[in-house]
């Protein structure tokens, strides 16, 4: 079981090129392939419903890490969307708000069902 979430990640070519060879691993372990990437080399990876534990996963600790620590906060986005938003946005990180993909959470509750015949 456990928590399964959406997860995205936008990084300025800079950021994307300043990475650790490690940290370059873990984008290629958990999403393989950029979902999309500008003509001036800004990366978005993309991955539905995975296990996104970023404060437990040594890799994705150490990934955390580096962008918070080495990177401008406006220059990445991290935004991890769970079934536990809006009270937790703790997988959340970065700033770059005005990203080419205009890449942010919705929130989004519904019913839905099929008139039925008694």
């Amino acid at each position: 079981m456990g928590i399964r979430s959406d997860v995205t990640i936008a990084l300025k070519k800079n950021v994307y090129d300043g990475l650790s060879a490690e940290s370059k691993k873990t984008l290629s372990d958990w999403f393989e392939e950029p979902a999309s990437k500008t003509k001036e080399g800004d990366v978005l990876f993309y991955i539905e419903d995975v296990k996104w534990y970023f404060d437990i996963c040594d890799d994705l600790v150490a990934l955390y890490n580096e962008l918070e620590y080495k990177f401008d906060y406006d220059s990445f986005l991290i935004i991890q969307a769970c079934q536990d938003y809006p009270q937790s946005i703790d997988g959340d990180l970065g700033g770059w708000i005005e990203n080419p993909w205009e890449t942010y959470r919705t929130w989004t509750v519904g019913v839905a069902w099929e008139e039925v015949n008694v």
